[in-house]
């Protein structure tokens, strides 16, 4: 884990990058090859000036990338792998397996292309993020302590319940707004009410909707649970859409693209939320 050094001379920029920093490794505890901490790592570490730990990093990313044969993100990481590479011999190592992986994908980039767009056929989106992604809820975290909503304390208090939901195996949604009403938070309407203004999206209770399987089904069930966002209603050719995390702008876009429809976004409190899906998945089996 790494340490912050004794005598704290660094700017306010640098004080945010080393709690970075200790909530990543914290992540990589728990998920040791999550890509997404690999990458934060390597790019924070890279910014305190400590490039020998950056490049640890960058590598385990580089291994971890060939492991999940991702193509777009083995090319996405090597012009910066070749600077390494120059002065270290693991890098070079890993800039050899990546050049060799690469090219052995050439040939079947096509067909995997037309894998992943089959997965979101239904939804006629051929490209988008089904699984949850821990550094989408850590930034709201992370707004949340800048925003003096929460205390440091809090935020570390969180933080280790992400990660200990994304370790566990339950299927259930993972987020911010989950930990805070799972602890029982205090001032979870104050921070609710804080968040809406701040990111513009009105809340609205989802007990007061139908719930029609025709409108819900807009975007597949993993999608729904996994990045906690649900279409409720329609509104002329428009969706009406609650999601968990207001702050990640991709999620919006990634809903936008999904359901092909002009989105309005909304918050519900995370066990609203979770009634709402399983008043779904209740209909679902009633009907079978």
């Amino acid at each position: 884990m790494a340490k912050k050094p004794e005598k704290d001379t660094k700017s306010e920029l640098e004080e945010r990058v080393w709690n970075a920093i200790a909530a990543f490794e914290q992540i990589l505890e728990a998920m040791p090859n999550d890509r997404e901490s690999l990458d934060a790592l390597a790019n924070a570490y890279e910014q305190v000036g400590d490039h020998t730990r950056a490049k640890d990093y960058l590598v385990r990313l580089g291994n971890a990338i060939i492991q999940d044969r991702d193509v777009e993100a083995g090319k996405g990481i090597l012009e910066k792998v070749e600077i390494y590479a120059e002065h270290d011999e693991n890098a070079k190592q890993i800039l050899t397996k990546l050049n060799e992986f690469l090219a052995s994908q050439k040939e079947s980039v096509v067909a995997a292309k037309a894998e992943s767009q089959a997965k979101f056929a239904k939804s006629g989106s051929s490209d988008i993020r089904l699984t949850f992604n821990m550094a989408d809820e850590l930034s709201f975290a992370w707004n949340l302590l800048e925003a003096g909503e929460i205390t440091q304390e809090e935020y570390s208090s969180v933080v280790q319940d992400l990660t200990e939901m994304s370790a566990s195996d339950s299927n259930a949604t993972i987020s911010v707004l989950h930990v805070l009403e799972a602890r029982a938070f205090k001032s979870l309407e104050k921070i609710v009410g804080f968040v809406s203004r701040e990111c513009l999206t009105p809340i609205i209770s989802l007990s007061s909707f139908e719930m029609q399987p025709s409108v819900v089904s807009l975007l597949p069930m993993d999608f729904i649970v996994r990045r906690g966002a649900i279409v409720f209603e329609l509104l002329g050719t428009n969706a009406l859409v609650v999601i968990m995390n207001p702050y990640n702008k991709q999620l919006r876009q990634d809903i936008e693209a999904a359901v092909g429809r002009k989105c309005h976004f909304f918050m519900a409190l995370s066990s609203d939320f979770d009634q709402a899906i399983n008043k779904v998945v209740q209909a679902s089996v009633a009907k079978k």
